[in-house]
């Protein structure tokens, strides 16, 4: 081994350097071995605590990941990082810092020699200190001769070639941390050759502070959550939506219902599928707060080729009402930090129509039906008519990033895309030309990717145009005419939008051609028009009668519809008529004389029992009719029951008063309207004659004035006070449980006066009637008359003819 000089030894004196060069080469070897042996020792040391710690960090940060946990989070590994480097620096600096730089003195070495070679016998710490006295400060004090001092060194110097520095040392310490310091570095480098990623994945984490995650045996993937949406009822069940989470958070809607989609790998690179996945779970209350916390089995799968796809759909998912924080793990595989946060679901606030209607509808002049914007919309029903152009102005209650519209029947789809709209709240959608009732669901996506509840849906109910409404009668005019007629229509034609015009359309026969004869309407549709046929006979039109044929009438009305080929078209009802004579017209109005002659007797009849029926009420109420026959109010059911009492048998009696009492009310009622109807069936009689064209004075007079307007004023004066005399005994027989004094008796009395008073007008009236009726019996004899005088002379000239022939024989 080679000398070198101490660098801090103290003796430089040339004399000292002399007498100790002999010892310096030994001493400067010790003192070059001590600090070998502190810097080995060091770092052995040093080697053994990073060996240590780094299995110990790796076990802590990877066996969680082998149980199915998670590795240790970056500040945990941040702090065993910091403390394995505090500890280290400390070993370097207690173990070599504080010891390799100390000066080591020639001194020090001999003493150290000394101690373990009792050979020299203090000679050679004595040669060392006399060289150091004899070079250093203290030279000449207290120096011994220099026989002594040469015979010192002379036999420290005897002594030097015995001196082996290894048994200076102890080296079995270092030895044994030697080997461990190098089983702890050996072990790390044996698991970078067995496995180089493991080392790697570990220098990245533990000492890099990477975020590399451990390599598990099995792959998890989180898919999304699939969002239940609810139909409206009587729809269809509407297919869920896919939401995948984005940087491990998705957005739902409070309230909503969700499954969790996970699937595991099934590929050479996992190399176990689990047949299950944990989801551990903890709700976040309010803010950061935390709330239930719980774990649920995800036991649910189904298998692809390279998937196998878990589902759960139960608690926490249901209902969510909360932000929910959760991890999955499957096997040693862990899905962490995910977060299903609960937001306000977007909604539609507002919608308005903007309209612009057809054609067909819009008149300036009245300013009906121009361009309308902002209508509200009538979630109950909003109707539109046909051929409008509807636009739909929308505002939703967050901003969006998208709304799609579906027409539920086409099934057509239209994707707005809010981004590029100025206002992220307001959107449109227009329906072009509105031809039938429509329903649109509309479908948002606000910025947080979170859909609305349920779609938001629009039903827009196209009014079709309905052909006009054609309402009008025949006034005056039976199924029989003459060929002189002239033919009244009353009514009302309506469209529900505006008529365009309006006509009569009449047909001779069956073989006829139907012809137009325009009709003027009224304001508001109204319908007063007279067809004259003597008019049409005069003008010489296709429209001329006779007796034998048979007219057909109809009004006809068209609107203003421009939508299709035709505008619509509406028809009223079609009337027969047969043309007849005169004569025939007035034999069968004769016959509806008669006819209503007998309803009248009927109604007079019925009046008569009506009187007969309060004469009995007031027969009840003398005295001596007070008990009865008791024997006529025993039950009939019960043969064997017992005799009526007398309270009993009043009791009935005043029953079967206000009953007979009742019916005469209600036989009041029903005759008053028959008689209203005999007075009409005169007035049409004499419209009749007079559209007809066969009547006269008296006899229009005598319908008039003798029959119909007294039948009126007895159904406008006389029944009405009967009923109200009847009704005041009615409230008089309710009140009075044993009739007593002159109030019901004299309200009798009065019911009765005004029947006979009613029963004597309807009477006149008959007389009337009657003679009404010889009268016509009279004009059918005066017709027989002409007829067989007709006929008579009919037979003279075909005599005379006759005669005529045989005289030019």
């Amino acid at each position: 081994m080679a000398t070198t000089a101490n660098p801090i030894s103290d003796n430089t004196n040339p004399t000292s350097d002399t007498r100790l060069g002999q010892f310096r080469p030994l001493l400067a070897s010790l003192r070059w071995r001590i600090r070998l042996y502190i810097w080995l020792e060091g770092l052995a040391l040093a080697a053994i605590w990073l060996g240590v710690t780094f299995w110990l960090a790796l076990a802590a940060d990877y066996l969680p990941v082998i149980a199915g946990a998670s590795e240790m989070p970056l500040a945990a590994r941040a702090i065993v990082a910091a403390v394995v480097a505090a500890v280290t620096l400390y070993i370097l600096w207690y173990y070599i810092a504080r010891r390799a730089f100390v000066p080591l003195r020639d001194e020090s070495m001999a003493i150290l020699l000394e101690r373990q070679y009792a050979g020299f016998q203090d000679a050679l710490v004595t040669s060392v200190e006399l060289a150091g006295k004899q070079g250093g400060p203290q030279a000449g004090k207290d120096i011994p001769p220099a026989e002594m001092v040469e015979r010192t060194v002379k036999q420290a110097a005897a002594s030097v070639g015995e001196v082996r520095l290894a048994k200076v040392f102890n080296l079995t310490p270092l030895l044994l941390k030697l080997l461990l310091g190098t089983l702890a570095i050996g072990s790390i480098g044996l698991l970078g050759i067995i496995s180089r990623p493991t080392l790697a994945t570990a220098a990245d984490r533990l000492i890099l502070l990477g975020s590399t995650d451990w390599p598990r045996s099995a792959i998890l993937e989180i898919v999304g959550v699939e969002l239940e949406r609810k139909a409206e009822p009587g729809q269809p069940p509407l297919r869920p939506i896919l939401l995948p989470f984005e940087n491990g958070i998705v957005k739902v809607a409070r309230g909503s219902s969700v499954s969790l989609k996970v699937r595991a790998l099934q590929t050479p690179a996992a190399k176990i599928v689990p047949a299950s996945c944990t989801v551990y779970y903890q709700s976040v209350t309010t803010g950061q707060a935390r709330g239930e916390r719980g774990n649920v089995v995800m036991s649910n799968f189904r298998d692809t080729d390279d998937h196998r796809n878990f589902w759960f759909d139960g608690k926490p998912f249901r209902s969510v009402l909360s932000t929910i924080v959760f991890d999955v793990v499957g096997y040693d595989a862990r899905l962490r930090d995910l977060r299903l946060e609960v937001v306000d679901s977007p909604a539609v606030i507002e919608t308005t129509l903007d309209l612009t209607y057809p054609p067909y509808l819009v008149d300036e002049a009245t300013s009906n039906f121009l361009p309308t914007k902002g209508k509200a919309y009538l979630p109950s029903g909003t109707f539109v008519p046909a051929g409008t152009e509807v636009t739909l102005q929308m505002r939703s209650s967050k901003n969006l990033r998208e709304a799609t519209i579906t027409r539920s029947d086409t099934g057509e789809r239209t994707v707005i895309d809010m981004t590029k709209q100025k206002s992220r709240e307001r959107f449109s959608f227009q329906v072009p030309a509105l031809r039938e009732s429509v329903s649109l669901d509309v479908l948002l996506i606000d910025e947080d990717n979170v859909p609305s509840d349920k779609p938001y849906r629009v039903f827009l109910t196209a009014i079709e145009d309905q052909a006009p409404v054609v309402d009008v009668r025949l006034k005056g005019i039976g199924t029989s005419v003459t060929p002189d007629v002239r033919i009244p229509m009353q009514g009302k034609v309506t469209d529900d939008y505006a008529i365009e015009r309006a006509w009569i359309v009449a047909q001779v026969n069956d073989s006829g051609d139907p012809q137009q004869i325009p009709a003027i309407l009224a304001t508001g549709g109204a319908l007063d028009v007279a067809t004259d046929f003597r008019e049409q006979r005069t003008a010489k039109t296709p429209l001329e009668i006779k007796p034998g044929d048979k007219l057909f009438l109809a009004v006809e009305a068209v609107d203003r519809f421009n939508l299709s080929d035709a505008p619509h078209t509406g028809s009223g009802d079609r009337w027969e008529l047969e043309v007849v004579t005169p004569d025939q017209l007035l034999a069968s109005l004769e016959v509806r004389e008669l006819g209503m002659r007998r309803r009248l007797e009927q109604i007079l009849d019925e009046m008569m029992q009506l009187r007969d029926s309060l004469l009995r009420v007031k027969s009840s109420l003398a005295p001596s009719s007070s008990v009865g026959n008791l024997e006529e109010l025993r039950s009939d059911d019960d043969p064997e029951a017992k005799p009526l009492t007398a309270a009993e048998i009043a009791r009935r009696q005043a029953e079967v008063r206000l009953l007979r009492v009742q019916r005469a009310l209600q036989q009041s009622q029903k005759s008053v309207q028959e008689v209203q109807g005999v007075a009409a069936g005169f007035l049409d009689i004499r419209e009749e004659l007079i559209n007809n064209r066969v009547d006269t004075e008296d006899r229009k007079n005598r319908l008039k004035d003798l029959i119909a307007d007294p039948l009126n004023k007895c159904a406008e004066v006389m029944f009405p006070e009967l009923d109200r005399r009847i009704i005041l005994l009615e409230e008089k027989l309710r009140d009075t449980a044993q009739p007593a004094g002159d109030d019901v008796p004299g309200a009798t009395d009065t019911a009765i006066d005004q029947s006979s008073a009613t029963i004597a007008e309807l009477e006149a009236v008959l007389e009337k009637m009657l003679d009404l009726e010889t009268y016509n019996e009279l004009l059918d004899i005066v017709r027989s008359l002409i007829k067989d005088q007709e006929e008579l002379s009919e037979k003279t000239k075909q005599e005379r003819k006759r005669q005529a022939l045989e005289d030019l024989k």
